[in-house]
Formats: C-alpha cells, structure tokens, sequence
C-alpha cells in the first residue's frame, strides 16, 4: 500500500478513497456517519479506508484547498458519533498532509475487519438496521449477496487476530542507522581506490626509484596482502595500475557487500502474533521496501572473502536468506510458511534482512508494507509499518 500523500495525487476515488472540498459541518453529521458505514462495509482486501477532505476531483483534475484544523475538529467527537449510532464499533482517526502547500485532513476509518456495519437507531434520515455499502464510488443499500460475502469473512481467521511488528512487543516502528561518512570512506573497494591512487601518485615523485619500489615490496602490509589474493601494487606496472584503478569496484564487489551487509549495516526482523483459534495454513509473507534515496537490501547473506575456511565449505550448504526481487521502485522480500501456529510468536524470515541505508536519508521514514497470504483466510492481510533513519548515536540499546 502506497503513503496516502501518493495516494491522493495519483488515484482516482474507489471504495477505499474519497475526495471532499470542505469539511463535514453540523447539519452533515448524518451524511458523514453514512459514508463511515459504507466504507467499513466496502468488500475490499484493504483493511483501511481514507475520506480526504479539501480535494475537489473533477475529471480527475485535483484541486486542493487548505483545511483548517478548528474548523474539522477533534477526533473524538466523531468517534462518540459512530460508536453512538453504528455497531459493531468503527475505529477512526484523522491525520494532516501537505499536498502543494495545503494542509489536508484525511479520515482514517478502520481496522474494517467485523462486517457488517449497521446503525442501531434512528438518525436524522439514516434508519435503524440500515446496511450501507461503498461500490465504486458511490453509497448504496448493501444487497443479499454481498451480506453473504460479509459473514462468509467473519467465519475465518479475523484480521485483527493477526499482529505485525518489529519485535514480540509488535511494536511498528523501528530506528534504524545510517552510514557515516567514514564508514563509506573505510570500504574495502574505497580503501584499495586510495592505495592505487598513492602508488600512482608516488610514481611521479621524482624521488621515486626502483630501489625504493623494491623495499616497498616487503613493507608488512603489502606482504600481508598476498595472503588475500591482492596484487601488490609496486609489482604491478603504470597501464596495470590504471586498470586496477577502473575495476576496482567490481574486483571489490565481494568485499564490499560483506562490509555493508555483515559489518556495518543494519539486520532486522520481523515477528507475527496469531491470536485466533486456529493456525494459519500454507503462507506466503511479502515485504514490500520502496527504493528510495539509495537504500540497499541484500539478496543472500555474504560470506567473508578473507575467510580461507570457507574454501572447505560443503556445496550443499545453502542460505536460509528470504527471496529478494527488484521491481521498478521497490524491493519485494518473500518468505513461505506451511504453517503459522496460533498463540505464538512467530519470526518471519529465518535469517534477518540486511539493509543499508547512505548518510543522505539521516532523520527520514521509510514505510514499509507487508502482505500476508493463507490458505484459511480468504483476504489478504496487509498493513504498514515504519522505519526512522538515524544518526548512529541516535541508537538506543
């Protein structure tokens, strides 16, 4: 699911998203308790529905308009409405975005998981046992067929039965670290760009002789060096240098994953709760992280390549790292579970996600979505959750 501040400008209304130019007055409470109904009842795999008021949509041309906030409100008057007039109970919040300078206030109505919604009495024209229903984007009467529909959901797993999070707390946020500057400047690949950029650099001293070249065959580090397989540099002739130079990035594509990946960046988890009565059966898990601003997932756990015991590895032994995929702007993690049990945490991935994040998204959010498919439950069960970016001191462990 895309931020709302996306959604806005780039979708059209649907039984999920509604536009409003002005914001709903005293004399329009029976139509804003109308609309809540039918959006809660509205048959969609999207557990959340967004009423934005001060977007006229007009042909799919927007216009926006400032909202001031007095003139919309406190939230718990509308709650005390629908509580008052509709059962079961619709949660709802309200939260401000900048679209082109204008504050927006968006209702956010849901989790919309115990269709169906009725009112309870009489109010104003709405009437007692009333089932409305979002279909496209207008209100109707909910049919029989889709009263069917509803209960043949409740029957399942219920949504809010299932809790995501970043650890057995659920909490949906996490502080994540960015690298420091010296911490890109000390990869491997950067590290070896400097050496070769010296040793280039030394050759044009005048004082650069042969016999110097040799001594320097056997400084410690260069000696060390031949233990990793690296060339030493003063072997190595003007043309040779260059071309290190030109490939160093690739040469050092290892190392430099496992630098990022192993040493420095960050390793997170994430842990599901199933509280209802029963395990949910052959599930796929997909994580979905937008690449943005230069964010780097790993797709395997990378070994050290100054690690000779690896050489003696058996071939059989493989990675238990989720599947990682690119697609146009965002990484899609996936993990398959035959089953999750019910009334335990459970870890999603079996080897943690690496991520990497530059010094250019420092005190950023990053939202990431997460997808829960099951044999047993007939929708998909979806949600948000945060990641902050921080300074490493900004850590707290």
């Amino acid at each position: 699911m895309f931020p709302i501040e996306y959604r806005i400008e780039n979708e059209d209304e649907s039984v999920t998203l509604d536009f409003k130019k002005e914001v709903y007055g005293s004399e329009k409470k029976g139509e804003f308790l109308k609309d809540v109904a039918a959006f809660a009842n509205a048959l969609s795999n999207d557990l959340y529905r967004y009423i934005v008021i001060g977007v006229k949509d007009q042909n799919g041309i927007k216009e926006y308009f400032n909202v001031v906030r007095n003139d919309v409100g406190d939230v718990s008057n509308y709650q005390q409405l629908i509580d008052q007039n509709i059962e079961p109970n619709i949660p709802i919040n309200i939260k401000y975005v900048k679209i082109e300078e204008n504050e927006l206030a968006v209702f956010v109505i849901g989790p919309c998981d115990n269709s169906p919604y009725v009112f309870k009495k009489d109010y104003l024209k709405n009437k007692q046992g009333i089932i409305y229903i979002r279909n496209g984007t207008s209100t109707r009467f909910a049919k029989r067929q889709e009263l069917d529909l509803m209960y043949q959901r409740r029957q399942k797993v219920q949504r809010s039965d299932i809790l995501v999070g970043f650890d057995e707390l659920n909490e949906s946020s996490i502080e994540l670290r960015a690298l420091d500057s010296k911490e890109l400047k000390n990869s491997p690949s950067n590290k070896r760009k400097r050496e070769i950029e010296h040793e280039i650099n030394n050759r044009k001293s005048p004082s650069y002789t042969m016999s110097l070249k040799m001594l320097r065959d056997f400084d410690i580090n260069t000696s060390l060096r031949i233990f990793d397989s690296e060339i030493p540099l003063t072997s190595a002739d003007d043309s040779e240098l260059q071309q290190m130079l030109l490939d160093v990035k690739d040469d050092y594509r290892n190392n430099d994953n496992y630098y990022y990946f192993e040493e420095v960046g960050n390793h997170f988890n994430l842990i599901i709760l199933n509280q209802g009565s029963e395990p949910l059966n052959d599930c796929t898990i997909k994580l979905k992280v937008p690449i943005k601003g230069g964010v780097r997932i790993a797709d395997d756990i990378y070994d050290n390549p100054a690690d000779s015991s690896l050489l003696f590895r058996n071939s059989f032994e493989s990675s238990q790292y989720p599947y990682v995929e690119k697609k146009d702007t965002t990484y899609i993690i996936t993990e398959n579970f035959k089953t999750i049990k019910h009334k335990l945490p459970t870890k999603v991935f079996q080897e943690d996600i690496r991520i990497v994040f530059p010094p250019s998204l420092e005190d950023t959010l990053l939202t990431i979505h997460y997808e829960i498919y099951a044999d047993n439950y007939p929708d998909v069960i979806s949600g948000d959750l945060t990641i902050k970016v921080v300074k490493n001191h900004n850590i707290v462990i």
